[in-house]
């Protein structure tokens, strides 16, 4: 097997200290394994290290986004045989949360050796680029839109604070939103921001969902919409509680999903980058990628290998005197 590790040391200090620390016991583990140092913003040509069998991403989930749209970028349509690992260096990594990789360094390079793959599902967004021209993303793992980056825990411990403290949201008044679902409008009215969310954890922000990241079959969207403060902060203990419902959050699952808006105000932040803002499409991409993952999949037996198994087991169990060992092959019918 072919490994790269593609480290960005250079574009993040958390990074370069994790380098600095690990770096010796890296490259002893993984003899033989390539290693490439970058900055994650000046980035190039990352798509020509596609024959690799395994890409090790070491760094943050803003980072591993970046790569990830450095590698594929438009060419991505229906799957890749490469598989990649993913190394985080903070311990309040989304998307180590949503795969629920270990972070001690043995526990890891266990991991990557082992190497247990799962399908990761990704979102393509089609949006409008700071510069202004059109733009396509992939989204690992939330998209958040008319929020800064980092600033989302704020929004937990008051909202008052919150939006009278960051531009992004201010004291200005709702921006007016127009929701599309594969091409039927379904909402229109204002809002304050509005999250996409893949996984479970917000980049740089709190848990939402409870859920499992393997084999999502839509995207999660919340939207707080227009109200006034005092309204807010009375409901910020079950803004997001799945257990009650909240009339001023609207949530829902999609697939596919258009959200039409103009201002420069309706940015978005994917996986903690600026990508660009309103009008944007989300769709996802189901099984697009294959990261390695402790998570497994649950094997299904079809019905009619049911007795098989059964009739193996128990001539296991009551015929010992044999002592040879018991083993069906089991295939799934096609």
């Amino acid at each position: 097997m072919t490994r790269l590790f593609i480290v960005n040391a250079k574009g993040s200090k958390r990074t370069a200290w994790y380098w600095r620390r690990h770096q010796k016991a890296l490259r002893e583990a993984f003899q033989g394994s390539e290693f490439l140092v970058v900055d994650a913003k000046k980035m190039q040509g990352l798509g020509s290290y596609l024959e690799f069998d395994q890409l090790v991403l070491v760094g943050t989930d803003p980072f591993f986004s970046l790569a990830i749209n450095q590698i594929f970028g438009e060419r991505l349509t229906q799957g890749s045989e490469q598989v990649f690992a993913f190394l985080p260096t903070s311990r309040e990594s989304s998307i180590a949360a949503s795969l629920e990789l270990p972070f001690g360094l043995k526990q890891q390079i266990d991991l990557i050796t082992l190497g247990p793959q799962i399908p990761f599902d990704l979102i393509r967004c089609h949006c409008i680029s700071p510069e202004g021209l059109p733009k396509s993303y992939l989204v690992l793992n939330d998209a958040l839109i008319r929020l800064p980056h980092l600033k989302l825990p704020l929004l937990f411990r008051t909202v008052v604070q919150f939006m009278r403290t960051h531009t992004g949201l201010g004291a200005k008044a709702p921006s007016k939103i127009t929701l599309f679902e594969r091409g039927v409008k379904f909402f229109e009215g204002e809002y304050l921001f509005s999250i996409i969310l893949l996984g479970n954890k917000i980049t740089g922000g709190p848990r939402l969902l409870q859920k499992r990241r393997f084999m999502v079959k839509n995207f999660h969207y919340y939207q707080l919409n227009g109200q006034g403060l005092r309204e807010y902060t009375s409901a910020l203990p079950k803004l997001f509680s799945t257990e009650s419902e909240n009339p001023a959050l609207f949530k829902g699952k999609y697939t596919e999903l258009e959200l039409r808006g103009l201002g420069e105000e309706n940015r978005i932040v994917a996986d903690g980058n600026l990508i660009g803002r309103l009008p944007a499409s989300f769709t996802l991409l189901p099984k697009a990628i294959k990261v390695i993952s402790p998570l497994s999949p649950i094997q299904r037996v079809e019905p009619g290998l049911k007795s098989t198994c059964l009739t193996v087991f128990f001539h296991c169990l009551f015929l010992p005197s044999q002592r040879k060992p018991c083993s069906l092959a089991l295939s799934r019918s096609s």
